[in-house]
């Protein structure tokens, strides 16, 4: 069984670690084995209580080709169900796609969702100023977050959905007041695949692990 790669990408400050705190406990489900790569150096950490319940493993690099060595042996090592990679917005998305794309990667990894994180009040800006970095993460991405969104007035409200929707006219948009709100709002919008399929699927991803360890002492 394939393990699931999610990616959270947007720049600094954006939200992203908050953002991949809330996707973790609203999407856990038991048995469940999780990996965190944080290719990213901001201002948040993954929350003590979930390392604590030993319900992820956190790893920490500083550059791109860091996580093509190590992202292998992780998953031969661990055999995670879900590996989230929180992705440093000044990197190429591209070049991600492309460590992914190995055949040895091909074999052993499956990417299932990509999260934008962006603050609603600067994205604009941001897009207008440092596209070139910026847009292709909102291209390739499955969700867009737009955090902060009750920054907004009524007219920057539009034309930032304007402007993502242009962009990626297919990408589900969620619109989050604050960071505070990332739980709630992934609720109540039923974007996470944490039902009973998921729960059988990894239960059973479990026993095969157990079987092919067994198979190999």
């Amino acid at each position: 069984m394939k393990t699931e790669i999610e990616i959270v990408t947007g720049f600094l400050g954006a939200g992203k670690t908050s953002f991949t705190n809330s996707l973790i406990k609203e999407s856990y489900v038991d048995g469940e084995k999780i990996i965190v790569i944080q290719l990213e150096n901001g201002q948040s950490n993954i929350d003590k209580s979930i390392i604590n319940e030993n319900l992820v493993e956190v790893v920490y690099l500083n550059h791109l080709n860091e996580l093509e060595d190590r992202m292998l042996i992780l998953i031969k090592e661990n055999l995670p169900n879900r590996i989230i990679i929180e992705f440093n917005g000044t990197f190429n998305i591209e070049d991600l796609f492309k460590i992914m794309n190995e055949r040895v990667y091909r074999e052993c990894i499956r990417v299932e969702t990509i999260y934008f994180i962006g603050d609603s009040k600067n994205l604009e800006l941001y897009i207008k100023n440092m596209g070139n970095f910026l847009v292709p993460f909102i291209e390739y991405s499955n969700i867009l977050v737009l955090n902060n969104i009750e920054n907004c007035n009524t007219k920057e409200r539009e034309n930032i959905l304007k402007i993502v929707n242009e962009l990626n006219p297919s990408a589900f948009i969620l619109e989050v007041k604050n960071k505070y709100l990332f739980n709630s709002s992934l609720i109540e919008n039923k974007v996470l695949n944490n039902n009973i399929f998921k729960k059988i699927k990894i239960k059973l991803g479990r026993s095969n692990n157990i079987l092919r360890r067994k198979k190999s002492e």
